[in-house]
């Protein structure tokens, strides 16, 4: 059985998903959209912002030519309660498929859950034979490579971005309540030295 080295490289010009810092991004990959225990992640990096680099392979198993017509890519910003989409792709796997030792260095566009194409993502893509060790990437630059929107994807892109959006307003509503019940604690405070006076 096959499988899919994905070195995730970097990632530049993303959009901005933070009200107040940083974003903190990390990648997720699979060839499967609708099974979120099939994604590999990389490592989270903190105030990283809009360019960042995490030069680290992961190694998708069971990789089949005739059912994994695409590789879904994610770009996510870490967050207490629910992660922000930043950016996704589907990467047509044919571009691997067809090339030269079944690899490919590619910079990618990634797409904003609006649909809207925003920053890019530089992926080394190697198919691999049973028992084949990863691939070294190759240094030198990447062609510009092929991606798209694939509408399961940006549906499940979409249903993140209204996770956290909820999230974030439920936080807020928290720390606003909080600050009224600390008023309406201060406010009664004020009342008993009143009464005492």
């Amino acid at each position: 059985m096959s499988s899919l080295q994905v070195s995730v490289l970097r990632a530049n010009q993303l959009d901005d998903v933070e009200s107040m810092g940083k974003n903190d991004p990390y990648c997720q990959v699979s060839l499967v959209n609708d099974d979120k225990t099939k994604f590999q992640k990389t490592a989270i990096k903190k105030n990283a912002g809009k360019n960042v680099e995490w030069n680290q392979t992961l190694t998708l198993e069971n990789y089949q030519p005739t059912q994994h017509n695409l590789l879904y890519v994610d770009v996510l910003d870490d967050e207490h309660l629910a992660d922000a989409p930043i950016g996704f792709a589907a990467i047509p796997l044919s571009q691997v498929q067809h090339a030269s030792g079944h690899a490919v260095k590619g910079t990618f566009n990634l797409f904003t859950p609006s649909g809207k194409q925003k920053g890019t993502v530089t992926l080394f893509l190697a198919i691999l034979s049973a028992g084949q060790g990863n691939v070294q990437v190759p240094d030198g630059p990447e062609m510009q490579g092929l991606s798209e929107i694939d509408n399961d994807h940006q549906h499940r892109i979409k249903s993140m971005k209204r996770k956290e959006q909820a999230a974030d307003m439920a936080s807020a509503a928290g720390v606003i309540g909080g600050l009224m019940g600390a008023k309406a604690m201060l406010g009664g405070h004020k009342d008993e030295a009143k009464k005492e006076a």
